[in-house]
């Protein structure tokens, strides 16, 4: 896809219609399969969240051009607060190294990636190529056997990574009546597809494996419970007390959702929290995140805990909302697939890009000169009635 044709898609939307297009017609159907597996009456749930709350523009108080969107997230610097969440299978979308030209878009664009502990590429693989001006997290699950998540721990320490963001909205998978939904179908994998799965988690009940290619897909399958049970494991806070003693670096924890939690989140000393539902893809009929930040930070008040959200941001005026409900910054997921599959390292950039230049414009259109001008006073929650 030539360059002036990629600056035509001028929404996240259209990304997402051009993917869709364009991964089967390479062999990677199931790819799509897996990205927009959901529960869609949860997902509808969030992005209608959005649409619950108005803007209220402050007129003839911007100026022009907007003040630098720089921030920081846990003392380190990122130039805008729109950052890359962890997303598993990014080399599967762009091959054999989609993870690397995710991060080297993030790098460029100035903006924090969290690399998934499920990624297609070992952690030391990953840290030993990404941009050294790069800023990364490593999200790891509390895994049963907890080799598997030293394994994470270390390595990040080893190549640079600021925090560790801990999953912990999943003890265990949700598997539909329908289905999970991303289960491959070895009938439609590529023979030549090489790409090993989930290479950090590297023993399975005890014992060193060994790599397996992608079309080998029951080592995430329920039924035969190997690699599939090494995340999904039902852990506690005291696991994660466990890792908080492994390490200094701080620690993230992502999936929280309730008051309750937040406190419990408090108390056991981590750094930061995500407000997420793990994109509708576990429980469903949670409430959207952006309803759950409120309380969330009602909870952690006092604290010096950093908060963030994601959960299907679409549109600069999304980041708006969340940050004018107290989030520091927000994360996505698909779009950056979406990206990867249009035009790997140039689409992402272009979907981070679409969204930087879309908050922009809603900041200055609300009379925002600063993100310090960004508070609740920007949006009023819509009646119900």
């Amino acid at each position: 896809m030539a360059d002036s044709t990629l600056i035509k898609l001028k929404s996240l939307q259209e990304f997402e219609e051009v993917a869709i297009q364009k991964l089967p017609e390479r062999g990677l159907g199931f790819a799509v399969t897996y990205i927009t597996f959901g529960d869609k009456r949860t997902r509808r749930e969030m992005q209608k969240a959005f649409n619950r709350y108005w803007l209220q523009p402050n007129v003839l108080t911007a100026r022009q051009p907007f003040p630098s969107t720089w921030t920081t997230l846990l003392g380190q610097p990122i130039r805008i607060p729109i950052c890359i969440a962890p997303t598993a299978d990014q080399a599967v979308v762009a091959p054999p190294d989609g993870d690397i030209l995710t991060a080297q878009a993030a790098a460029e664009l100035g903006t924090l990636m969290i690399y998934s502990s499920v990624s297609n590429l070992r952690i030391d693989e990953f840290g030993s190529k990404v941009p050294p001006n790069g800023l990364h997290w490593a999200q790891t699950y509390l895994f049963k056997d907890k080799r598997n998540t030293l394994h994470i721990v270390r390595n990040a320490e080893k190549y640079g990574f600021k925090a560790i963001v801990v999953t912990a909205d999943s003890p265990v998978d949700y598997i539909s009546s329908s289905g999970r939904g991303e289960e491959v179908d070895e009938q439609i994998v590529p023979s030549e597809m090489t790409i090993t799965i989930s290479p950090n988690v590297a023993y399975l009940k005890g014992k060193a494996r060994e790599s397996r290619k992608y079309s080998d897909h029951e080592l995430w399958n329920p039924s035969d419970g190997t690699a599939y049970f090494e995340a999904f494991c039902a852990p506690t806070w005291e696991d994660l007390a466990w890792l908080k003693g492994q390490t200094k670096l701080p620690i993230v924890l992502k999936g929280i959702l309730t008051a309750k939690a937040a406190k419990l989140a408090v108390k056991a000393g981590v750094d930061a929290i995500i407000v997420s539902c793990h994109g509708g893809r576990q429980l469903p009929g949670v409430q959207p995140p952006l309803f759950a930040l409120p309380e969330v930070l009602e909870a952690v008040k006092g604290s010096k805990i950093e908060v963030y959200l994601d959960g299907e941001i679409r549109f600069g005026s999304d980041v708006v909302k969340a940050l004018a409900l107290g989030a520091r910054a927000v994360f996505i997921g698909r779009p950056v697939l979406w990206g990867l599959a249009v035009k790997r390292k140039e689409g992402v950039k272009r979907v981070l890009q679409i969204l930087e230049d879309e908050f922009k414009t809603v900041l200055t259109m609300c009379g925002c000169s600063s993100l310090q001008d960004v508070d609740s006073s920007l949006v009023k929650l819509k009646s119900l009635f």
